[in-house]
């Protein structure tokens, strides 16, 4: 009788003690914490060549920039950083507002502060793919928001900077 409850407790306590150590990693503090602007729901668009950073939504399939929703006295700006990093593992710089959406969400260009930093998914539960694409591959079929795809697919045209630029 006792070994057959633990063949079912040293599972379940290795199960638990597995899930324990999946807690987030605290993150550096936001550089642009002092930001006066109010809280606003946020992304990056980062782009490299021709390519721009896309995430791909576990549940829906979908792929949009990074981005997310502000947490209480969390600068437009902090948003994208941090949800930035939450989502590709990548650290960025902020720069300016390229557009703010009729919804509130804001829209800024970054850059990767170290670019031999690779993207890779960290949220599990919400990201299934984070990868550089080609602005060209993407589709308003396959966009997350697609009323804003047209809109969103020229601000990456008009960010990135290789030869594709003068394609359509």
């Amino acid at each position: 009788m006792l070994n057959h409850k633990l063949k079912f407790i040293l599972p379940l306590l290795t199960l638990v003690v597995a899930l324990a150590g999946c807690q987030k990693t605290p993150q550096k503090p936001c550089p642009y914490a002092k930001d006066k602007e109010a809280g606003a729901n946020a992304g990056c668009l980062l782009t490299q060549g021709d390519d721009v950073l896309i995430i791909t939504m576990r549940l829906t399939g979908k792929q949009s920039i990074p981005g997310g929703t502000s947490e209480v006295r969390e600068s437009p700006r902090c948003t994208a950083y941090r949800e930035t990093l939450e989502e590709t593992g990548i650290e960025v710089s902020v720069h300016e507002l390229l557009q703010e959406f009729s919804n509130g969400f804001h829209v800024y260009r970054c850059t990767q502060t170290d670019t031999s930093q690779e993207p890779v998914p960290q949220d599990w539960k919400e990201v299934s793919d984070v990868s550089w694409r080609s602005w060209l591959s993407l589709n308003e079929d396959n966009w997350r928001y697609p009323e804003r795809f047209e809109h969103t697919r020229n601000m990456i045209r008009e960010q990135i900077t290789g030869i594709s630029k003068q394609l359509d």
